[in-house]
């Protein structure tokens, strides 16, 4: 649909559910997650009471109260003013850079899995296959091309939720039909054995596996009710991703030993360790063409990332004007360029560092780096509360001034908590890593990603505002749109 439609059909609760769901979850957080056995259950419900949903509250409430261009930029430069708002930006935008060798090892390996599954291990062909993907996606956007929102959607539902169904389906029939299952099922397992930070260190990388409610905050203004309908969609996205988080990821942890867990490829090792020794191992290469699919268009979504509040920070002379220039199409020309070599000297790391630590360390490097981000978002909901009062507000935080800092504050506090404690290194069972290996590095990244955009803030050329930047909204509708 065209961005200059006057009239748009209202979103119901169920399509506002279902659209949460799908951008948040993925194939590549199970494996990590299946590694804490059924204790997971009660990690998840802790995260989505003191984040998931804080985050899509804090959404709902800004989306449409301020439903223009920009997003999380917009919301706050509202509130923080235009530094703090590059600042968040810039993170929303990294975040995605650090995360993309993460997705595009799953999509290697689930084109390893297709074609021989013994080439999961070969580094050259995890790094090969995920340049050829990112570079693919990146060439396809850079024209202005783009899959329409139906198919991107097909593709996450075929290739995230279908595959993740049956590996329940399988991991249900394994324990129900008398098999041993890979871990303890028990109500005592259920318990959390925290005994080291080291510990919890892992358990906060689900941080990260909850994290992208707020994409979809742009369609909140066209829910109907919204008052009622938000809370209600959250909820029960809420659950949905719960459930299926929680139940995909056992099933990895019931059918694939602790010490064999690959954290590229824990959904398709599901398949191969059931249909394998049934001789119906082609069924694996069908799937795991499904997760490549569902992994692709997942990240053709993702590709041109945040660049309409990009777009908003060019019209305010926040970026160079080498970095406003687009396509004739409306994609960012030269930022999805430097974006791909970025996202390519990560992928080279695979060559040299065992892959299962590199992924590990992106996934909290991204974490950490997004986390600013939503603190950021969280601070701006309280303030624009006090300041700008008189702001419709179509959904507001429910429970007055006392709500509002309990779901913002309560999450700001989980954000800040988040940051810090996963500079600790890890010493779980299936990855323990040396302070000097991991909190040193990581500290090192997390600062140097931060202090960027305030350092690009404070020596801004002022003629860079008010140079034809990228183009306005209805202006790239035609040429590509996201469809998350």
């Amino acid at each position: 649909m065209h961005g200059g439609s006057s009239h748009r059909k209202s979103i119901s609760l169920f399509v506002l559910a279902m659209m949460n769901t799908a951008v948040v979850v993925g194939l590549e957080g199970l494996p990590t997650v299946g590694s804490f056995g059924l204790s997971l259950i009660i990690y998840y419900a802790i995260f989505t009471l003191i984040f998931f949903l804080p985050v899509g509250l804090v959404a709902a409430e800004l989306g449409v109260g301020w439903p223009h261009d920009g997003g999380v930029y917009r919301w706050i430069r509202e509130a923080l003013g235009e530094r703090w708002a590059f600042v968040g930006v810039w993170c929303q935008w990294l975040q995605i850079l650090i995360w993309y060798p993460t997705v595009l090892a799953v999509c290697a390996v689930s084109l390893a899995y297709a074609i021989d599954p013994t080439l999961r291990d070969t580094a050259i062909f995890v790094v090969g296959s995920s340049l050829a993907v990112f570079w693919t996606a990146t060439i396809i956007n850079f024209r202005g091309l783009h899959f329409s929102g139906w198919l991107t959607t097909l593709f996450l539902y075929l290739g995230t939720l279908l595959p993740v169904g049956l590996a329940i389906g399988l991991a249900m029939w394994w324990v129900g039909s008398g098999h041993e299952p890979a871990i303890e099922i028990s109500w005592q397992a259920m318990v959390p054995q925290i005994d080291s930070i080291g510990a919890v260190v892992g358990i906060a990388a689900i941080f990260s596996f909850l994290s992208g409610l707020e994409v979809n905050a742009v369609h909140f203004r066209h829910v109907r009710n919204p008052q009622k309908s938000i809370p209600r969609g959250l909820l029960v996205s809420g659950l949905l991703v719960l459930a299926i988080s929680v139940l995909g990821a056992l099933s990895v942890a019931v059918l694939v030993p602790l010490e064999k867990i690959d954290l590229a490829a824990g959904t398709l090792q599901v398949f191969s360790f059931i249909f394998e020794p049934l001789g119906i191992g082609w069924i694996v290469k069908i799937l795991a063409i499904l997760a490549l699919a569902g992994m692709v268009g997942h990240i053709m979504v993702w590709v041109i990332g945040p660049t309409e509040s990009l777009r908003v920070a060019a019209d305010d002379g926040l970026i160079p004007p080498t970095f406003q220039k687009t396509t004739s199409g409306g994609a960012p020309k030269n930022v999805m360029l430097l974006q791909a070599v970025i996202v390519s000297a990560l992928c080279l790391l695979m060559l040299f560092f065992d892959l299962n630590r590199i992924f590990y360390f992106l996934t909290i490097a991204s974490a950490q780096v997004y986390l600013v981000m939503y603190l950021l978002m969280f601070i701006s909901v309280i303030v624009l509360r006090v300041v700008q009062p008189d702001v419709p507000r179509a959904f507001v935080i429910p429970g007055g001034k006392p709500g509002l800092w309990l779901v913002a504050g309560g999450g700001g506090l989980a954000a800040m908590a988040g940051i810090v404690i996963m500079f600790w290194p890890p010493s779980t069972t299936d990855m323990a890593m040396d302070w000097m290996w991991f909190t040193i590095p990581l500290f090192i990244t997390f600062v140097t990603l931060v202090a960027t955009p305030l350092l690009l803030y404070q020596f801004r050329n002022p003629d860079w505002r008010g140079r034809p930047g990228m183009p306005g909204m209805d202006e790239t509708r035609a040429g590509w749109k996201r469809a998350d």
